[in-house]
Order: structure tokens, then C-alpha cells, then sequence
């Protein structure tokens, strides 16, 4: 799933307006590990490591299962806060992926899988948010 989606080109785009999270103190394949992932995803998951970045972690399973969850950014604001509600912060549909945008304390992050569970999804946001904390 190393192919960057529409969705998340459009927070890219929206990075450019923000502080650098390079130098963030969250890792997001840290926040989020690889064995999280697969747990709450039901299969063994790996990070894909030469697709992920500073900013984003690719996971990867069987049968071109996967997701990515991407920090955004660190940074408070009215224009961090934007990215909450932006055009496309959300797969679109019929896409085959559940995701959207969140937020905790002042870190805002996307995360999309390919899924149909919205429960999957929930439980990942949750697991970012608690590895927030």
C-alpha cells in the first residue's frame, strides 16, 4: 500500500503551511507499531520501511492488506485545526478503505486501512490516542 492516496496528497499539500514535523518528538511507526496494528487488524503486519517516512508509517499484510497513519502535524492552531475537516480527510467512497482525521492534545493524524470494519479503524484510533497520552 506504499502508493500515497488522494486523500492524504491533499494533507500533504496542507503540510506546507504548517511547523516541519521532522523534527517532531513522535515517531508515528513508534506510536503505532507494526504489532499493534496486525493485532487489532486480526493478521501479522509488518512496516513497510521503504515506504514510510518521518511523518508516515505503511503497514503491509497478506492479500494487499495494510494501512498507513500519517502525524500530520504537532503544531496548535487554527490552521492545523483546518486539517480536521479539509476536503478529503476521509477515504473517499468506494475507495475499499475506512480512515479519517483525528486529533490528540495538539497532535492531529490520519489513519486509513483497507477494511470495511469501522470498528477495526476505531480501534486503531484509540491505540494512537492511548500511545499519545
Amino acid at each position: 500500500m506504499p502508493a500515497v492516496t488522494p486523500v492524504f496528497a491533499a494533507a500533504l499539500t496542507s503540510l506546507a503551511l504548517l511547523s516541519p514535523v521532522a523534527s517532531a518528538p513522535h515517531s508515528p511507526c513508534k506510536v503505532l507499531t507494526a504489532e499493534q496494528f496486525g493485532r487489532i487488524m486480526g493478521y501479522a503486519a509488518v512496516v513497510d520501511s521503504t515506504a514510510s517516512t518521518a511523518m508516515t508509517c505503511f503497514y503491509t499484510g497478506p492479500n494487499h492488506s495494510g494501512g498507513q497513519f500519517m502525524i500530520l502535524t504537532e503544531a496548535a492552531g487554527p490552521q492545523a485545526d483546518a486539517l480536521l475537516t479539509r476536503r478529503g480527510s476521509t477515504p473517499p467512497p468506494g475507495s475499499g478503505l475506512v480512515g479519517g482525521t483525528y486529533k490528540q492534545g495538539m497532535v492531529i493524524f490520519s489513519l486509513s486501512v483497507r477494511s470495511s470494519d469501522p470498528n477495526k479503524l476505531q480501534a486503531l484510533v484509540a491505540a494512537v490516542r492511548r500511545n499519545l497520552e
